[in-house]
């Protein structure tokens, strides 16, 4: 996720060490897996295709995040952790 990309991991880390708030998904690495049938999973070639293709399409969801969070000026443009 991008949010997480722009700094070092442990800066990030630091910074966020008391978070609490976990209701938000995840999806940067299992996105493909939860919305396509696992028979297509069988074929190694399409395996390794599919999980090549997950860092792009968790990119894409990451520019329509950067576009909601234009409006909202008191967070980060990549931050994902919103509940609506």
């Amino acid at each position: 996720m991008l949010y997480e990309r722009q700094h070092l991991k442990e800066l990030h880390d630091i910074k966020h060490i008391h978070d609490t708030n976990d209701q938000f998904v995840k999806y940067d690495d299992k996105i493909l897996t939860n919305l396509l049938p696992p028979y297509i999973y069988q074929n190694s070639l399409m395996n390794k295709f599919l999980n090549m293709l997950q860092p792009l399409v968790s990119l894409s969801i990451d520019q329509m995040n950067m576009i909601k969070n234009f409006k909202n000026y008191m967070v980060d443009k990549y931050d994902y952790r919103h509940n609506g």
